[in-house]
C-alpha cells in the first residue's frame, strides 16, 4: 500500500474527510439500512415515502445510485491514490462532494417540496465529478490502465438518466433496463477489481501461487458483460439469457483459478471469494430463464453486497493503519449477507412466501452492515492509528 505523506497542518481537521473511502463507506452504509428500513416497512404495509414517489423505482435506484455508487466513488477515490501516487481528494472538496451525493438521498424522502428536476440534476452530477477527478488524476501520469473507469462511470450515468426517464415517462421497461443495465455495468466493476485483488490478497495470505490471467477468458469475459448490457434493451430474451450463459460460465472459470480452495480460514478472503461467486450464479439463474428480478438481486445482494461488505472491511483497516484483521463481529456479518442472498433468491421464486423471505432478508442485511458500522465507524471518524494522512 502506497501512502502519501503530507505534513501535518494540511491534512484535514476533520477526520472523516482525510480520504474519500471515509464519509462514502460510511454513510453509504448507514444509508442502505435507512431505505431497506423504510423499504421493509412498505412491504408490511406502511409506507414511509412521499405518496409521489413510485416506491419500487426508488428502491432499486437508491441501492443501486445510491448506496453501491457511493461505495465504488469511495474505493475509486481511495485507490487512485496508490495507482497514481497523487494525494487524493480531502477535506473541502471532498466533503463537496459527499454532498452532491448526499442531497439527493435526502430530498427524496424529506418533505422539503424541491422540484423533481432538480433532485435528479444534482444525482446525475454525482459519478460525472468523480469520473473527472480520476480522470485529472489518471492522464497526469499516463496510467492509462486504470482509464478504463472513466468511461464506465460516465455509462453509469447514462443508465441512470435512462431509469429517470423510465421513471418520468411512465415506462416500466426504461426504468428496468436502466437499473438492470446498471448493476451489470457494476459487475463489471467488481470483475475487473477482483481479477487484481482477490488472487493478489490470496496470494499474500496463503500458500498458494497466483497464476497469470489468460489474456482470451479476460477479453471474454468483459466483452460478454458489456454485450448482456446492450442485450437489455432488446426485446429478445434469448439473446440476454444466452449472453448471461457465456458471462457466467467464464467469470466462473476466471473464478477457479484465483485459490478459492485456500481461503477458508482467513474470513477476509472466503468472504471475497464466495461473494464474488454470487455473480456468476446471478447470471446463471438469468440463463436459466427465471425471472430477471430473481438473477438480478443474486447479483446485486450477494455479488455487490457481499463484494462491498468485504471490501471495506479490508480496505478501512489498511487505510486506517491497523492490521489486516476485521473484528470478530464481521466473520458473521459475512456469513449473514451470504445467507440473505439465498433468501432474496427465495423470495423471487415462492410467491406465496414472499412477503416473510423479503423481510427475512432485508433483517439479515440489517444486521450484517450494522456490524460495519458498529465496528468501523469509530474508525473511520478518528485519524490513523499509526498517525499517517490519509
Amino acid at each position: 500500500m502506497l501512502n502519501i505523506d503530507e505534513p501535518a497542518h494540511l491534512q484535514p481537521k476533520v477526520a472523516l474527510f482525510r480520504l474519500g473511502f471515509r464519509p462514502f463507506f460510511l454513510f453509504a452504509s448507514l444509508f442502505s439500512l435507512l431505505s431497506l428500513g423504510i423499504w421493509g416497512g412498505l412491504l408490511s404495509g406502511k409506507s414511509l415515502l412521499p405518496s409521489t414517489l413510485n416506491p419500487l423505482w426508488w428502491h432499486g435506484h437508491e441501492m443501486i445510485f445510491g448506496f453501491v455508487c457511493a461505495v465504488v466513488a469511495g474505493f475509486l477515490l481511495t485507490a487512485v491514490q496508490n495507482w497514481t501516487g497523487r494525494p487524493g481528494v480531502k477535506g473541502l472538496p471532498l466533503a463537496g462532494l459527499f454532498l452532491v451525493w448526499l442531497l439527493p438521498r435526502l430530498l427524496f424522502i424529506l418533505p422539503f417540496n424541491i422540484p423533481f428536476v432538480v433532485i435528479m440534476a444534482i444525482d446525475l452530477l454525482f459519478l460525472p465529478l468523480i469520473a473527472v477527478l480520476l480522470a485529472i488524476s489518471v492522464i497526469e501520469v499516463r496510467q492509462w490502465r486504470n482509464f478504463v473507469f472513466i468511461p464506465i462511470l460516465s455509462l453509469l450515468t447514462l443508465f441512470n438518466g435512462v431509469s429517470y426517464y423510465g421513471l418520468m415517462t411512465n415506462q416500466l421497461n426504461w426504468m428496468n433496463n436502466g437499473l438492470y443495465g446498471a448493476v451489470i455495468l457494476v459487475a463489471v466493476i467488481v470483475a475487473l477489481l477482483g481479477g487484481r485483488v482477490i488472487p493478489f490478497f490470496t496470494e499474500r495470505a496463503t500458500q498458494w501461487q497466483k497464476q497469470a490471467p489468460i489474456p482470451a477468458i479476460e477479453f471474454v469475459s468483459f466483452a460478454s458483460l458489456f454485450a448482456l448490457v446492450l442485450s437489455l434493451f432488446f426485446t429478445e430474451t434469448l439473446l440476454t439469457r444466452l449472453l448471461a450463459g457465456v458471462a457466467g460460465v467464464v467469470l466462473l472459470f476466471r473464478w477457479s483459478r484465483w485459490g478459492w480452495r485456500a481461503s477458508w480460514p482467513v474470513p477476509l478472503l472466503w468472504s471475497l471469494h464466495l461473494s464474488y461467486l454470487c455473480i456468476p450464479i446471478g447470471l446463471g439463474l438469468i440463463a436459466a430463464g427465471l425471472p430477471l428480478s430473481v438473477g438480478m438481486h443474486a447479483i446485486t445482494v450477494g455479488g455487490l453486497g457481499g463484494m462491498i461488505l468485504a471490501m471495506m472491511s479490508r480496505v478501512s483497516l489498511g487505510h486506517t493503519g491497523r492490521t489486516l484483521t476485521p473484528p470478530r463481529p464481521m466473520a458473521l456479518a459475512f456469513a449473514l449477507i451470504l445467507c440473505a442472498t439465498v433468501l432474496r433468491v427465495l423470495a423471487g421464486l415462492l410467491s406465496t412466501r414472499f412477503i416473510e423471505l423479503m423481510l427475512a432478508a432485508i433483517a439479515l442485511w440489517m444486521i450484517a452492515f450494522g456490524c460495519f458500522c458498529y465496528c468501523y465507524g469509530p474508525m473511520l471518524c478518528r485519524v490513523r492509528a499509526d498517525g499517517r494522512p490519509g
